[in-house]
């Protein structure tokens, strides 16, 4: 019985050793097939000078306050969104923005009004903040297109302006514009992308200083 009991503990020990060693050996080549590094991820943010235009026509005595840009849930995310085929968008794995381009439009729209140096004061426009006219829009699309085998910055927002005292909607429009990217993403992209939204919004912040400029002179004429 002694001899049985012994040879009986022997062979469980030596199945033991080799399930032990065999779990040892698949760690080893789990750990061998994941030490591939992975990418870091990498952030872009755009970024850009503007010059303050010469101070021609007087200062309306107004301040503007600037909502914060909406954007379609599809680009609610630090991701950059690209396209390749027209009814289908993908993320970048490893890309992201500096920020949600909800926040880069309504930093960048606050800029461009304050470089128009045609209001007394330009706000961001949050609880308790007053203004006379305010500034809202939406960001429609904001990605990177290349169905055509070629790099595109594809940017479209609406935007819209109010009289706070009324509720009246002063303008109201939806700007679009594409410029191609010179060099290949997510780089050239991004430069095509600060180039696009500098021109779009240099655009709509000349067309808001002159909706509130006609409708603040049509309020000083009144009796």
């Amino acid at each position: 019985m002694f001899k049985a009991a012994k040879w009986m503990g022997q062979a469980w020990t030596g199945h033991f050793f080799w399930m032990g060693f065999v779990a040892l050996m698949f760690t080893a080549i789990g750990c061998g097939m994941t030490a591939e590094k992975v990418p870091d991820i990498r952030y872009f943010i755009i970024d850009y000078s503007l010059r303050p235009a010469e101070n021609i026509a007087p200062i309306v005595p107004v301040t503007i306050g600037v909502d914060k840009f909406r954007a379609d849930s599809v680009y609610r995310t630090e991701k950059i969104v690209f396209r390749r085929v027209p009814y289908q968008v993908d993320f970048y794995p490893y890309e992201r923005w500096g920020a949600r381009p909800d926040e880069i439009v309504t930093d960048r729209m606050i800029d461009h009004l304050l470089a128009t140096r045609r209001f007394r004061e330009v706000i961001r426009s949050v609880s308790g903040a007053r203004s006379d006219y305010l500034v809202r829009g939406r960001i429609k699309r904001f990605e990177e297109d290349n169905a055509s085998n070629r790099y595109f910055a594809d940017a479209q927002i609406e935007i819209s302006v109010v009289y706070r005292r009324t509720g009246q909607v002063l303008l109201q429009k939806r700007l679009s514009r594409r410029i191609r990217a010179v060099s290949r993403p997510p780089q050239g992209f991004v430069n095509a992308m600060a180039k696009n939204l500098k021109e779009l919004l240099g655009g709509a912040s000349v067309q808001i200083a002159e909706a509130v400029t006609r409708h603040h002179k049509m309020l000083v004429k009144r009796p």
